[in-house]
């Protein structure tokens, strides 16, 4: 009975150890763990970083070089504009004030006899013949004035209207080359929308970045820099199809200045 007794208490005395190692094997792991995400998320910034910090010098470069072309294109594209209201603009100028002068000398004659026929025929309609009659007499007395005036204004509002026809068909070679630029501003306006929300993207995973790195979080270092560098990747291609898009602006410009009028 005593060896009984004695085997019993050795054998509770090992599975006791054996319990407690298992514990401290088991509270062990996850730090072992960590430990290891930790020295992972490392290597992935230092296998990174090169890439990272050289994506973004050239990112700023290249945005830079869009906002340029960009101001080159806006100031050639008003500069052409200026110089196509330009055209003949004198002669027009000349050509307006003589048929508003001419509408405004004979503006009386025209309103009394368009007055007077609307008189005439508001008592016609009303069956007051006698007044409808002098009405009638009156306005064809002043006929000969009116048509005489009529005819005068016509002369005038023609010359413009040919001058504006002759200048519209010297500007439209250059208008024709600039048509292509309205529909590439459209796009190049809802890429930008994209742009800058990406922009925000890339900023608040590069706050998120630093934020990691000073607070020697390896792990959320990691992952803000492979997002931050992943987002400015595809600025970068956004940023690349608006440089494409403002070139061919660029193209339809030095074609217009080509075909200005002379």
């Amino acid at each position: 009975m005593l060896k009984l007794t004695r085997f019993t208490s050795e054998f509770v005395k090992r599975i006791t150890v054996i319990l407690i190692l298992l514990t401290l094997w088991a509270g062990a792991v996850p730090q072992v763990l960590a430990a290891s995400e930790w020295d992972s998320a490392l290597d992935e910034i230092h296998n990174l970083y090169s890439a990272y910090t050289e994506l973004q010098v050239v990112l700023k470069s290249e945005i830079q070089r869009n906002q340029e072309l960009r101001k080159q294109n806006n100031a050639a594209l008003t500069a052409v504009n200026a110089k196509l209201q330009s055209t003949d603009a004198a002669q027009l100028a000349k050509l307006r004030a003589a048929a508003e002068a001419m509408q405004k000398k004979h503006a009386p004659v025209l309103e009394q006899y368009t007055s007077l026929g609307k008189q005439a025929a508001a008592a016609r309609k009303a069956t007051n013949l006698k007044s409808a009659t002098l009405l009638e007499i009156k306005r064809n007395k002043l006929k000969p004035a009116a048509v005489a005036a009529r005819a005068e204004v016509k002369v005038t509002t023609s010359a413009l209207a040919e001058a504006k026809a002759l200048t519209a068909a010297r500007n439209k070679p250059a208008k024709d080359a600039l048509a292509p630029i309205a529909n590439l501003k459209k796009q190049i306006t809802a890429q930008n929308k994209l742009f800058s929300a990406m922009q925000a993207e890339r900023s608040e995973a590069d706050k998120r970045y630093k934020a990691a790195v000073k607070a020697g979080d390896a792990t959320k270092a990691a992952a803000a820099m492979k997002l931050s560098y992943s987002k400015m990747g595809e600025i970068r291609t956004m940023a690349g199809r608006m440089y494409s898009w403002e070139q061919q602006i660029s193209t339809a410009l030095r074609s217009a200045e080509l075909k200005l009028p002379k």
